[in-house]
């Protein structure tokens, strides 16, 4: 029997899960890659309010000091936000912008992306697409433009549904209609971006270079609550665990039902980790035991 977790109610996280868990703890060379609002952090209705839970920010500190694993950040954010709002810890992969800006945070701390830049079309396809959503959002109360080094999203989480759904539908038929352009329609929000990026893709190509550089292998856990999460869970082997935040329809094996339960999950992980090593370290070998 399975020893419980301090600190976590066994009644919120499906057996399955906990399951799931544990064997992904027994491996080792794993990927953990994390969506973060609605995931790590709650949904608020001001986005630059975001902020991981602290039981989910203590996990993500743990992991990152292991040699045998790799954490990721994957959100639809611009990079430079999710660092500022998350403040992942040393050695964690940062995938901005839905997997159109890729870098790491070092040691030290510091940020170090891989060159990104549009092309002048794209420039110019982008400026056109946050022109006519800002006009979109001029026309429904409560609607507001984010703007991202590779698209603009239309956000009405704060506007009543009626108004929302309008403004959602007048983004769907006009900028994202546009030759050239990439919509991704989320939770409340509507993202026009004029590169092809996913989840999906980003976390294909961040698995790939990750086990190129450990020479083989590894078992990936990926977590997200958005429509958007969906092209990465879809991209997951059986070995791997997929865990979809929320009770919306989805291609993952497992489910946790918010963030809160989000954070238990990863205590269970890093609890079944800790173990492993303890038990490491008492088996028999070259100690004082065996002499």
């Amino acid at each position: 029997m399975t020893a419980p977790t301090p600190g976590v109610d066994p009644t919120r996280l499906d057996p399955y899960v906990v399951v799931a868990l544990e064997k992904l703890a027994a491996r080792e060379s794993a990927l953990i890659a994390l969506d973060f609002d609605g995931c790590l952090a709650p949904l608020v209705d001001d986005p630059a309010e975001a902020r991981p839970l602290p039981e989910a920010a203590a996990a993500l500190e743990e992991l990152s000091t292991a040699p045998d694993l790799d954490l990721a950040l994957i959100s639809g954010r611009p990079a430079a936000d999710l660092i500022d709002l998350a403040t992942p810890p040393a050695n964690t992969w940062i995938i901005g912008s839905h997997g159109a800006e890729i870098g790491r945070v070092d040691g030290e701390g510091h940020f170090h992306q891989e060159d990104f830049a549009l092309d002048p079309a794209e420039a110019e396809l982008l400026e056109v697409v946050t022109a006519q959503l800002t006009e979109i959002a001029r026309a429904h109360a409560h609607v507001w433009v984010e703007h991202k080094p590779a698209a603009a999203a239309l956000h009405t989480r704060q506007a009543p549904p009626e108004i929302g759904a309008a403004a959602r539908a007048a983004a769907l038929a006009g900028p994202a209609a546009l030759d050239g352009v990439h919509p991704i329609e989320g939770n409340e929000v509507v993202e026009i971006a004029v590169v092809a990026a996913t989840k999906g893709k980003a976390l294909t190509k961040l698995r790939a270079d990750v086990e190129e550089r450990r020479g083989g292998s590894v078992t990936v856990l990926y977590a997200g609550d958005d429509v958007t999460d969906e092209t990465a869970l879809a991209t997951l082997k059986f070995s791997d665990v997929g865990i979809k935040v929320g009770h919306a329809t989805t291609v993952a094996r497992f489910w946790v039902t918010d963030p809160p339960a989000m954070a238990a999950a990863l205590r269970v992980y890093v609890h079944q980790r800790r173990r492993r090593a303890n038990r490491a370290e008492t088996a028999p070998g070259d100690g004082a035991a065996d002499r």
